[in-house]
């Protein structure tokens, strides 16, 4: 028994071989790295749930320590004020004539950080700490008359109760802080005119203050005074109906006594040591809503979020939410005990949704998941085509292997006969001259076998190399001239063949060299394969069909119909590739190189047209030729 040589699919040592190592260099790789990658980014998700407690803690420090920087900055302003910037008129510190000016707290627009500003001179003990002489001004800005305004009154009474009243101290509160403190790191001290001071501490009128100067010139003139400046403090209290805190900022402005006598009473103050208390009121919707919202935007991130003042939280709240607090009030360092109730008026929350996390880690796992899809069907492909590369590769060596024993075949064939002829002829073994003209007639032939053999691998690589350009003509004209050439099979006519030629066919796009190649291939194909009719058969119905017509869209086709074998459905488009020959070389009884419908195919590319094969009812094959309308 004889084995076939062409190796089976898929198999083989070099398949095997490229496919180890595709999955070793390529797929393990992807997927020990991709494993990896998984297993890192669980890993950082359940690590983000673990911290997020920790995180939404830190976001509400920071929110408060923010908001905390910002009031810094609104005091920074302040601070920078002169003392006597509190008053409703102050005295301009120049050196021209005497004049006022409106303190830019009562003629410019307020902001809304402020509620208003206020400013005390601090009893002395000689006078009543709760009665008139205590003077409170209040200033609220252009367009808010403190006298109107009801919490210019309320800042009024909050100032009362938190500096004016309680006992009575031994010495003056001015005093007691230049004697206690030295002023080194409570406040800066400030050189100022002496005229200046004067006129902003005075309590007369300005004619009587302009008079007391004008007769005591020679005491002040290029006099200067200290006035010493405290860092602000802070105290809160409780704004009612409302019950929110009321953050109160003040400073201390400390001017020693004078100790240049002076008896006139407009600048009695001055001989003692005096100290105001100045300070501005801040609006607690702005510093407990809007200020935290304003910052929360910059400090939180997307996955946090600040929850307005005020607002409810649920009784059974979601256990996917996590609630973090601080209170804003502690940074203030309050100068007071502030009461429970009133430190929980500044807590500011921040929560963050674990739900909206692990939406957010679904997502990003489906990316992961539909990259590793991505990845995995890429690899796929990667080995599909890998695959067919190989099994082309092994088929293009299978139709190399049987294009050479072919070739081997039919040019042995030949060259013995031509050798045995010729060598009969040298020899003289022949001396009838019908004999003689017999093996020359066959030497011719052979030769002329050879001739065609190598006409068409020439053909072939002239097909394959060359451009083409097909012209306008006949499909049945060209057919007609092919005709007489197929009908003859060795100098007889063949009955195994028919033409059924359609009129009227339009012009078509073809190459007449063309058309008699296809016929000559198709036609000899069908008789290698074909079945001789019998001589008792009918021969209404030859073994082979030449016809031309037009198809359902109104295309013009060549087809040759054969009863021959048939094509099996998955060789039907492997057949017209080079040196294709279906069977083993080494059994196959029929001759050929596998170039013939190869050069169909060449033929009809180079027309534009379209070759195909399909199976005839009745057992065979019709392969059809569509051409191109010109």
């Amino acid at each position: 028994m004889r084995l076939a040589l062409r190796p089976p699919r898929l198999r083989g040592p070099s398949g095997r071989t490229a496919l180890f190592l595709y999955v070793v260099l390529v797929v393990l790789p992807a997927v020990v790295f991709g494993g990896l990658l998984w297993r890192q980014l669980q890993r950082e998700q359940e690590r983000v749930l673990l911290e997020l407690p920790q995180e939404c803690e830190d976001a509400a420090r920071r929110l408060a320590e923010q908001c905390f920087r910002r009031v810094n900055i609104e005091l920074q302003r302040e601070f920078l004020r002169p003392f006597e910037a509190y008053r409703s008129e102050a005295y301009v510190d120049d050196l021209g004539p005497i004049r006022t000016e409106a303190s830019p707290l009562s003629s410019e627009p307020r902001q809304d950080s402020v509620l208003g500003w206020f400013s005390f001179v601090a009893p002395d003990p000689a006078q009543d700490r709760f009665g008139e002489p205590v003077a409170l001004e209040v200033l609220r800005g252009a367009g808010d008359p403190a006298t109107l305004d009801p919490t210019a009154s309320l800042i009024e009474e909050i100032v009362r109760a938190e500096f004016l009243e309680g006992p009575e101290p031994a010495e003056s509160l001015a005093t007691a802080e230049l004697e206690s403190v030295g002023f080194e790191g409570w406040g800066q001290t400030r050189s100022r005119r002496l005229r200046a001071v004067l006129l902003n501490v005075a309590e007369a009128g300005v004619e009587e203050c302009r008079s007391a100067l004008d007769a005591n010139q020679q005491l002040y003139e290029g006099e200067q005074h200290d006035v010493h400046v405290s860092y602000f403090s802070f105290r809160t209290a409780r704004l009612e109906p409302s019950g929110r805190p009321l953050l109160i900022a003040y400073r201390r402005v400390v001017l020693p006594k004078l100790t240049i006598p002076l008896v006139e009473t407009c600048f009695e103050p001055i001989t003692r040591d005096l100290m105001h208390i100045q300070g501005v009121a801040f609006d607690p919707d702005w510093l407990f809503s809007q200020l935290p919202k304003e910052e929360a935007a910059q400090v939180l991130g997307p996955s946090l979020r600040f929850i307005q003042p005020g607002t409810r939280l649920a009784k059974n709240p979601d256990p996917d939410v996590y609630f973090a607090l601080d209170n804003l009030l502690p940074f203030f360092n309050m100068e007071q005990d502030v009461a429970p109730d009133i430190m929980s008026k500044g807590t500011m929350f921040v929560s963050s949704d674990v739900g909206e996390r692990r939406r957010g880690f679904r997502v990003q796992n489906s990316w992961f998941g539909a990259v590793a899809l991505v990845l995995m069907i890429s690899m796929s492909i990667g080995i599909q085509l890998l695959l067919s590369s190989i099994r082309r590769s092994r088929e293009e060596t299978e139709r190399t292997r049987n294009f050479v024993a072919s070739v081997t075949h039919e040019l042995r064939t030949p060259i013995a006969a031509v050798k045995l002829y010729g060598e009969m002829l040298k020899d003289g073994w022949f001396q009838d001259d019908a004999r003689r003209v017999d093996y020359l007639t066959r030497i011719v032939a052979e030769s002329d076998r050879l001739d065609q053999l190598v006409d068409r691998v020439l053909l072939r690589r002239r097909l394959s190399d060359q451009h083409h350009e097909p012209s306008a003509g006949s499909l049945n004209t060209e057919v007609s001239s092919v005709r007489p050439g197929l009908e003859l099979v060795g100098g007889t006519k063949a009955e195994d063949l028919r033409f059924e030629l359609e009129e009227g066919l339009p012009l078509v796009q073809l190459l007449p060299e063309g058309i008699h190649v296809i016929l000559t291939n198709l036609v000899e194909n069908a008789r290698k394969y074909a079945s001789p009719p019998a001589a008792s058969a009918d021969l209404a119905e030859p073994a082979i069909l030449v016809r031309t017509r037009l198809d359902q869209r109104s295309r013009a086709v060549l087809e040759v119909l054969d009863r021959g074998p048939g094509i099996a459905e998955e060789d039907r488009g492997r057949i017209f590739e080079a040196f294709r020959r279906l069977g083993d070389e080494a059994t196959r009884k029929t001759k050929g190189t596998g170039l013939g419908l190869h050069l169909v195919a060449l033929q009809a590319k180079a027309m534009g047209a379209k070759v195909s094969v399909h199976p005839r009812d009745g057992g065979g094959s019709i392969f059809r030729v569509t051409l191109g309308r010109a």
